[in-house]
């Protein structure tokens, strides 16, 4: 008896530690959907150049009404928190893809001719779009009404690309070193293309610094925002040029050169049940680093002496979610 006594006891005890430590935990669960717009941006700029501007090639590839799904999990220990997300897009077409060069700066004592030189227009269709994320961070909470949400996270994303068919209009050559400009009707030449061109993949490692912050308004909705720039970057660029059949490879790392920020309203239908609507922003400034190339079929990339690779991107998105908090 006083065995069986001491175990309900022990249970009874066990139990109730239990329960007062389950009300410092919380666990939901977020799945989401959206739209984006924006662009990605691929420069090539030539190491050592004589002029002002160094740019050789910018390839501009847009993303045109991006629909996009994925969840969010939320927990949290006390103030504590950790969220985990990943995201990833219905492959479709995406606007077009446009390549310019500047072909005149690679020669000496052409100050007279530092126009664009070839321009094209592709379709762009979008292959994938795949992210994933982790954060964690502390809940300050000021009058029950407002919370201050610093954190810092980790981001992965991988995006690829595929140009298919266009035009090009290429300015022929005036001499040995110099181009016509592109738009010279009576110097260029126009060529339609067919069949994939071009295809481009990214890979984004970013870390994040920053916060999160929501009010509390009546009658159960709420207003959210946050801001979060990249201390670190680290982005690896694929290009794979079909028809000349070259492959480059680009490696760009900066540190502070990327920023996001989102603003949002919430509404609590019941007790564990919320739906938002949220509009976001990214922006990563130029960032150059270093090229590498090979022909297709070969196994192993060199170094390019004479250029260097860049990565750029902007772009929006809206998103809506529905929010269920298991306990």
């Amino acid at each position: 008896m006083k065995k069986c006594l001491s175990f309900l006891i022990f249970a009874f005890l066990s139990f109730s530690t239990f329960a007062v430590s389950l009300d410092d935990f919380s666990l939901s669960i977020e799945p989401i959907m959206g739209i984006r717009n924006g662009q990605i941006d691929e420069y090539v700029f030539l190491k050592n150049s004589r002029y002002s501007d160094d740019k050789l090639s910018e390839l501009n590839w847009e993303i045109k009404n991006e629909f996009y799904m994925g969840f969010k999990a939320h927990s949290a220990w006390k103030s504590f928190f950790q969220e985990l997300s990943f995201s990833f897009a219905i492959p479709k077409t995406s606007g077009q893809m446009q390549d310019s060069d500047w072909l005149n700066i690679e020669e000496a004592n052409q100050y007279s001719y530092l126009y664009k030189t070839h321009y094209s227009e592709s379709d762009n269709h979008l292959d994938n779009d795949f992210s994933f994320g982790i954060k964690a961070g502390y809940d300050f909470k000021i009058k029950n009404r407002f919370n201050i949400k610093p954190s810092f996270y980790f981001e992965y994303s991988n995006i690829k690309f595929t140009a298919k068919g266009g035009t090009c209009w290429y300015g022929n050559k005036k001499n040995a070193n110099t181009y016509y400009a592109y738009y010279d009707t009576a110097n260029r030449t126009i060529t339609k293309l067919s069949g994939s061109v071009i295809d481009y993949k990214r890979i984004n490692y970013f870390f994040w610094i920053g916060s999160d912050f929501s009010i509390d308004l009546s009658r159960n909705f709420s207003l959210n925002t946050g801001f979060f720039f990249a201390p670190y970057a680290y982005v690896v660029s694929y290009d794979t040029h079909i028809i000349r059949g070259y492959e480059f490879a680009d490696l760009t790392i900066d540190y502070f050169s990327a920023f996001k920020g989102n603003l949002g309203l919430s509404y609590k239908i019941a007790q564990r049940h919320s739906i938002s609507l949220t509009a976001g922003f990214f922006y990563l400034k130029t960032i150059i680093g270093d090229s590498f190339l090979k022909k297709s079929g070969e196994t192993y990339y060199k170094s390019t002496n004479s250029t260097d690779g860049g990565a750029g991107a902007k772009y929006f998105d809206l998103t809506l979610s529905y929010k269920f908090k298991i306990f």
